[in-house]
């Protein structure tokens, strides 16, 4: 199998849709949502060119089968394959794979390496059996995997004077204001005009308040074949906290986007209740329950 660059959309669309398939074949334990790729790409990987981020590999019917993201920023990458390939010797083959090229990327990109890191969920022995014997051992509780069923949307509102307001590429700066008091202040107008405009982006929805600032946002992604929405990221400014404005936003998006696809579940993912009680509580508050936890794992890099 011959490893492959992300060149345009079209490559994303393909690697989206293996991805949607092989969840409706073996279920969202140790896989990625559709949401994903093109989140952390674009996203999460802004300021590195996506071609030495995202590759992919076909079988003999030109059909993806598997795919890599690497993480330069954080020493790490996601390896995800078709259910009959999983923990096979193309498995194997193809994380020895991903392990170099981490380190070539590392090189290129001139950052120096200690260790590399991955994500692996509970629900999952084999897999975390997998990597242990790889050298990776157990580091934290590093994320919780939430599903929302659709069985209870509360009737949250927002308060007098705020409304709902679907983003485009002209509220940039409004976009990259409410990001920075979000989360970390690292956002201009241009560089988040960028993200927003490249081909990973389906809807971000935000609410706006009476002074014309956005004062909460969420983007939400939509896996047409599962079935299933994914909020990735949800956030609000630091100046609008503890008014019910992110419960509201996030039951308006559920009801919408229900209504216009006819989903069956979301999803969202938040850092565990003990470093960060106030998303795990927001969450709950509007019905998403536990699916997994996710967990860290890392294994140590020889110094040369």
């Amino acid at each position: 199998m011959q490893a492959q660059a992300y060149q345009n959309a079209e490559d994303l669309r393909r690697v989206q849709t293996a991805l949607m398939r092989w969840v409706k074949q073996a279920g969202h334990c140790n896989y990625l949502h559709k949401g994903d790729i093109g989140h952390r790409l674009f996203n999460g990987g802004y300021g590195h060119s996506p071609q030495d981020l995202l590759h992919y590999w076909t079988d003999d019917a030109g059909q993806v089968s598997a795919f890599v993201i690497l993480y330069p920023q954080g020493d790490s990458f996601d390896l995800q394959l078709a259910p009959a390939l999983r923990l096979s010797d193309v498995h194997a083959a193809l994380f020895d794979w991903c392990e170099r090229a981490a380190r070539r990327l590392a090189q290129r990109i001139d950052k120096k390496i200690n260790e590399l890191a991955l994500e692996a969920f509970d629900c999952d022995q084999r897999y975390i059996a997998f990597i242990e014997a790889r050298g990776y051992a157990h580091r934290r509780h590093f994320l919780t995997l939430t599903r929302h069923d659709y069985d209870r949307i509360p009737a949250a509102t927002l308060p007098a004077g705020f409304r709902f307001h679907d983003a485009a590429a002209t509220d940039a700066k409004r976009l990259a204001d409410v990001h920075n008091h979000s989360f970390t202040n690292k956002w201009t107008d241009e560089s988040y005009r960028r993200v927003f405009e490249s081909p990973h982006m389906e809807r971000e929805i935000a609410a706006v308040a009476p002074d014309g600032r956005f004062a909460a946002f969420v983007n939400v992604w939509v896996d047409e074949i599962n079935r299933s929405l994914l909020f990735e990221p949800v956030g609000a400014h630091i100046d609008f906290r503890r008014r019910g404005i992110g419960k509201a936003l996030m039951a308006y998006a559920l009801k919408r986007m229900q209504s216009e696809h006819g989903l069956a579940c979301a999803y969202v993912c938040h850092e565990p209740p003990s470093k960060n009680p106030a998303a795990a509580a927001l969450y709950a508050s509007v019905g998403f329950k536990k699916l997994h936890d996710i967990y860290e794992y890392a294994k140590p890099l020889p110094s040369k």
